[in-house]
C-alpha cells in the first residue's frame, strides 16, 4: 500500500542546503525577553540582568530554545519539502544537540536548513504515511555551530486521514473560574521551585525514585498568549 503514497518529489532535495531567513539585525536582550515570556519560561537568567549578572555568564543569555525564534517555520522548513499530492502534514517533534557557545545579545545566527530523509510506513489512522526529516543548523557569527535541530513532519493522504478525524473530540473546553485558580497554583509551584534553585547547580543524582518533582503546566491559551507567542515567535520574519 505504501506506493499509494507519492514521495518522489522529495527525493531531488535531500542533502542540498535550502534557502533561508536571514536576520538583519543583531539579536538584542529585548527579544529574548518576549521569547521567554511567550514561552512562559520564568528562569530569571532570561530576562533579569540583576541575577544573570551573578550567573557564571555574568549577563542576560537566551535559552536554548531561542535558537528556532531566529529563523522562520520553527525548524520544519526542511522536513517538508517536495510535493506529495493531496497529502495533509502535522508537524512530528524535534530532535536537538547543543554545542557549547549560548546565544547572547550581538550575536547573529545563520541557520542552514538541509533535508535529511524520509520513509513511508503503514499507519492505523492514514494508511500510508511518510515520516519525512529535516536538519536545521544554527551558526553563530563566529562560525561556531550553537545547535542542531533535526524536526519530523509527518505526512499522508487528506482523504485517508479525514476519514479517522473523531469530530467528538472537537470541541474546545470550558474552565470554570475555580479550575483555573487550581492550574494556576500548580504553575506557581514549578516557577517557585525555579526561584529557589537560583544559580545552583542541579545534578542528575539530585534526583531520586519516588521523589515528587514540580510539573510544568503550559495553558490553557487564549488570544491574548497566542498573539505573545507570534510576536515573538521569528526575529527573521519581522526584522
Amino acid at each position: 500500500m505504501a506506493k499509494d503514497l507519492d514521495c518522489s518529489d522529495i527525493d531531488r532535495y535531500l542533502g542540498k542546503p535550502m534557502d533561508q531567513s536571514f536576520l538583519r539585525e543583531p539579536i538584542a536582550n529585548n527579544d529574548i525577553r518576549r521569547w521567554v515570556h511567550a514561552m512562559h519560561y520564568p528562569n530569571l537568567l532570561h530576562y533579569d540582568p540583576a541575577f544573570a549578572g551573578e550567573s557564571r555568564w555574568g549577563r542576560l543569555v537566551a535559552p536554548q530554545s531561542f535558537a528556532i525564534a531566529t529563523d522562520d517555520g520553527h525548524g520544519a522548513g526542511p522536513a517538508c519539502v517536495g510535493c506529495i499530492p493531496n497529502s495533509h502534514l502535522l508537524f512530528g517533534g524535534d530532535e536537538w544537540w547543543f554545542y557549547g557557545p549560548r546565544v547572547v545579545a550581538g550575536d547573529i545566527l545563520v541557520n542552514e536548513r538541509i533535508p535529511f530523509d524520509y520513509v513511508v510506513k503503514e499507519t492505523k489512522f492514514a494508511g500510508p504515511t511518510c515520516f519525512q526529516r529535516g536538519d536545521n543548523n544554527y551558526i553563530n557569527q563566529n562560525g561556531e555551530l550553537v545547535a542542531k535541530q533535526r524536526s519530523t513532519s509527518i505526512r499522508y493522504s487528506a482523504e485517508a486521514g479525514g476519514e479517522s478525524v473523531d469530530l467528538d473530540n472537537a470541541d474546545d473546553p470550558v474552565w470554570a473560574p475555580d479550575e483555573l485558580a487550581a492550574l494556576d497554583k500548580r504553575k506557581f509551584a514549578w516557577i517557585q521551585m525555579l526561584h529557589d534553585l537560583g544559580h545552583k547547580e542541579r545534578w542528575w543524582d539530585d534526583v531520586q525514585t519516588g521523589d515528587a518533582l514540580a510539573e510544568r503546566v503550559s495553558g490553557p491559551h487564549s488570544t491574548r498568549s497566542f498573539a505573545s507567542a507570534w510576536r515573538a515567535a521569528s526575529l527573521a520574519t519581522r526584522a
